[in-house]
């Protein structure tokens, strides 16, 4: 049977795309959304019996590694890419999988009506 949990985090962040032809060309910010959702087997003893991943660690763990080195950050400076949702979104994947945690999905929502999905 497969099993998947979801963790939503937010942060706050800004961002220019330098060659892009719309308004998107000048700095502004977003509330970002990142929806991160792992897949494992859950657990049949322990202390999380019963649980792919306790949420909270999984939420410690996406926080450290991919939204707080964005947070409340001009992206442009921090990242080595240009930061589009879809640019971003793989960034966060290829950080996530990287660390061990069996990432299957990475939503990047940039407004509320707009996300990048990245599976792999």
């Amino acid at each position: 049977m497969r099993t998947t949990i979801t963790k939503i985090l937010s942060f706050s962040a800004a961002h220019s795309l330098p060659q892009h032809e719309g308004k998107c060309r000048n700095v502004h910010g977003h509330t970002y959304t990142v929806e991160v959702t792992i897949e494992g087997q859950v657990k049949e003893s322990g202390p999380s019996t019963g649980m792919v991943m306790d949420f909270a660690d999984a939420g410690a763990d996406i926080r450290r590694l991919v939204v707080d080195p964005l947070d409340h950050s001009y992206l442009n400076d921090v990242l080595d890419f240009v930061p589009t949702a879809e640019a971003m979104a793989a960034w966060m994947f290829g950080v996530l999988a990287s660390s061990g945690l069996p990432v299957v999905r990475v939503r990047l929502w940039e407004t509320p009506t707009s996300y990048a999905e990245v599976t792999p």
